[in-house]
């Protein structure tokens, strides 16, 4: 009889074993966290998660995950298997939603999950990790949209069966794949009350009312009720451009399934009057806002959102990465697209590189990376006040994450990648992800404490957008005073740092949460614009880039930006393509200790590579993420030894910050050569050779910076003919524009080194930069004849 007893005991160990096979032992059940309502339809997995008081017992009236607000930094992922299949792959990663009372909060998520059968959820805060269900048991994939309780002694509606938590099965609320979700909102569900403003008198304008206070880094709350600034249709300041943008805002966001052959579009969109919304997706008008696509589609995907009033919001349409061209006529494979050099075209206009993309093939290049392809400030009847007319730097204030730039439209952007994939090249392009525009940067017009007046500026796709510096009048819609708002991203100010000058390099507080040089600091902590950017790069991808520069990543922060990345993995798929590389712009000098030899919160190197594991990065993955390096030439490594390997680096000669007069981005000392300042061919190109021939470091990504020369007046704008003062409209005096006559950036036999005042350079054509860079990538050398160019 005891050895009976202790038998059953036996096989109902061997039993539970068995049901979880693969799976980690999971603890007991965690008050910390239980799920709420789950939803499984065309292969997607999503529902809501309570992070709950231990004393909770949840009902089925509930409708989320909440876990319990312990901790600031937390980790919430959805493990789900096929059969007794288990992965780490297999993995949907949860993101906050809301607070709940009592310090708890709710999360949800959504992912594709082929085939799923069970799954459980695990949450990882301050060292210590929870699990729901926990005890040995996993929830059963239900299909259809059901809610759970937890499997605590009261079981109010779930049975168990062999050993799995069964939920009782509701009426499906959610749409076609229940993915709307797992997309944190655009505006809280409740905004408090804000003082409505007064006008200001004098010459004074409302500029300090939304700098920080003390150690705050956040608006209000109530600052959302400034937003919906945007001029309705017949009233004054209105533009056709403008659209229904007063009344409705929105996007689309892609999540993949793991091999990238199909695809859910969730619109995430809000109503200023909360109507009801209807979706047409590519002709398929229906009130659900997801809509589900497959490598079957093989164009692009247009999207309007309709309100129950009428009014209108098209979205661009979109791609999708099934529809990119192969790289098969590439004359390598670059280690996966992992090691070779890359051409930076500063300031080349899309239908022109598409044309060069030919040259680039034949010249050996990995690919080339193009500057920030988003809309972004643009102007036709003001200068600068330095007199640059529409400046180059004009590409690093964006307000909106459109594909609509000075270089092209996205027809044209996406006409270029194609082309160059075709031939073999890859193209990266520079994400703009810190902030937006600079304050007091905008439509409206302003007021400086002089008493004079300066006009807006438009953006490059005619979108509003809106900052409250400068600023002096009552904004008519919503009769205060005006804030931070870009609605075609949509971003409203609590989407923002509060106003703090960059004042101490000592402090990672000030570095990521101050205002760079004015431009509008974005709050990256904040799920809601972390996802955001991350459907942005996803959209960059899918239209066909490789990878991209993420400009002024240091502003960002190592763990914000760890998450945004992992968010990216999570859509396309759960992990980054497989020649996928990014390099990030961060600037390490005095401050070398606290962003990187130190390994603290904000140490861009070992302490990266952990927050980009937390966030869900592969070994792999994380590989594919670099660090451009600032102390290449003169300083490298700035530690006094490579914390990291050197393959975690991109190294550059000189780049475009350093063209600017006076510019102390970098110093390189005599251990390089700026081509606009030095004016001499010999001594740039000795030093770009030198960049591919050195063999003291393994360094897998090698930038070619190919730019132009600034007019002879000063006119620092693009040669692309939009920075021609005959362009300028506007009342200040016409002999003070500074501006830059079009140059043609494609020549089909040019040369390389071209020194002319307003032309383009096109560095990246001399043959022995060519024939250095085709001996590291392990090509052969070629000749000028070979690349049609004889004559040089």
């Amino acid at each position: 009889m005891l050895m009976l007893k202790h038998s059953f005991g036996l096989l109902l160990c061997l039993w539970q074993v068995l049901l979880v096979a693969g799976n980690p032992l999971l603890s007991k059940r965690a008050t910390q966290v239980s799920l709420l309502t789950q939803s499984y339809s065309n292969n997607v997995l999503s529902g809501t998660i309570n992070v709950s008081p231990p004393s909770s017992i949840l009902t089925d009236s509930d409708s989320t995950i909440q876990i319990q607000n312990i901790a600031y930094d937390k980790v919430v992922a959805v493990y789900w298997a096929v059969g007794s299949s288990w992965s780490d792959s297999q993995k949907i990663s949860a993101s906050y939603s809301a607070s709940g009372s009592s310090g708890y909060e709710t999360w949800t998520f959504s992912g594709t999950a082929t085939g799923a059968t069970q799954f459980y959820i695990k949450y990882d805060v301050s060292g210590s990790s929870y699990y729901d269900p926990g005890n040995n048991v996993n929830y059963t994939v239900s299909t259809g949209s059901t809610s759970a309780t937890t499997t605590s002694s009261t079981k109010t509606s779930a049975t168990t069966t062999g050993g799995s938590t069964t939920i009782a099965t509701t009426s499906a609320t959610t749409t076609a794949a229940g993915t709307s979700s797992s997309i944190p909102p655009i505006l809280a569900s409740s905004i408090p009350a804000e003082a409505a403003a007064t006008a200001p008198s004098g010459c004074n304008n409302f500029n300090g009312l939304d700098s920080c206070t003390g150690d705050n880094y956040e608006f209000p709350a109530s600052a959302d009720q400034r937003r919906w600034q945007t001029p309705p249709k017949g009233a004054a300041g209105y533009f056709d451009t403008f659209g229904d943008y007063r009344d409705l805002v929105g996007y689309a966001d892609i999540q993949y399934n793991s091999g990238r052959t199909s695809a859910v579009v969730t619109v995430n969109a809000a109503s200023r009057t909360s109507e009801t919304l209807t979706y047409n997706f590519g002709g398929t008008s229906q009130t659900s806002r997801t809509f589900s696509v497959s490598s079957s589609l093989t164009s692009a995907l247009p999207i309007t959102i309709t309100s129950s009033s009428g009014k209108t919001l098209e979205l661009d349409p979109i791609n999708f990465v099934w529809q990119n061209a192969a790289l098969t006529a590439a004359q390598s494979t670059f280690n996966g697209g992992q090691k070779g050099g890359i051409v930076e075209l500063f300031g080349w206009p899309y239908n022109d590189i598409a044309k060069e993309c030919a040259f680039l093939a034949k010249a050996g290049y990995m690919g080339l990376k193009i500057w920030p392809p988003t809309e972004s400030v643009w102007g036709s009847n003001y200068y600068e006040t330095d007199g640059q007319f529409r400046p180059w730097y004009f590409v690093y204030q964006p307000v909106s994450y459109r594909l609509h730039s000075r270089m092209g439209t996205r027809t044209e952007l996406r006409a270029m990648i194609q082309t160059c994939r075709a031939a073999g090249v890859r193209v990266y392009a520079d994400a703009v992800t810190n902030h937006m525009s600079g304050q007091g940067t905008d439509v409206q017009n302003h007021r400086n404490t002089d008493c004079s007046l300066y006009s807006g500026h438009n953006a490059t796709a005619g979108s509003p957008y809106y900052t409250s510096g400068s600023t002096f009048l009552i904004n008519p819609q919503t009769g205060t005073r005006p804030t931070l708002e870009f609605p075609a991203v949509p971003y409203g100010p609590t989407d923002f740092h509060c106003e703090r000058s960059l004042s101490d390099w000592n402090s990672g507080e000030i570095i990521t949460k101050g205002w760079l040089v004015g431009l509008t600091d974005l709050n990256t902590e904040k799920p809601y614009v972390q996802d955001r950017i991350a459907t942005y790069l996803a959209d960059l991808l899918s239209i066909g880039f490789s990878g991209f520069r993420i400009d002024a990543a240091k502003h960002v922060g190592p763990t914000s930006q760890a998450q945004i990345f992992g968010r990216l993995a999570q859509k396309m798929g759960g992990s980054l393509p497989g020649d996928f590389v990014t390099w990030l712009e961060v600037i390490i000098g005095g401050e070398k200790d606290l962003m990187a030899c130190g390994g603290g919160e904000w140490s861009w190197y070992t302490n990266f590579n952990t927050q980009l594991a937390n966030a869900g990065l592969s070994a792999a993955d994380i590989e594919k993420v670099k660090i451009w390096s600032s102390d290449y030439p003169k300083e490298m490594p700035i530690c006094g030894s490579w914390i990291i390997p050197p393959s975690r680096f991109a190294i550059q000669n000189d780049d475009h910050d350093q063209q600017n007069p006076g510019s102390s981005s970098r110093d390189m000392g005599d251990y390089g050569s700026v081509l606009i300042k030095d004016k001499d061919a010999a001594k740039h190109r000795a030093f770009e050779v030198q960049l591919f021939s050195r063999t003291d470091n393994d360094w897998h990504i090698k930038l070619v910076l190919s730019s132009y020369l600034f007019a002879a007046d000063g006119g620092a704008g693009f040669p692309d003919g939009l920075s021609d003062c005959s362009l300028y409209t506007g009342s200040q005096e016409a002999s003070a524009c500074l501006g830059i006559s079009k140059d043609t950036a494609y020549v089909e036999d040019a040369c390389a080194y071209t020194l002319t005042a307003g032309k383009y350079t096109r560095v990246h054509r001399d043959l022995s930069i060519i024939n250095a860079m085709r001996v590291w990538a392990g090509l052969g050398e070629t000749t000028a004849a070979a690349l049609g160019i004889s004559g040089c």
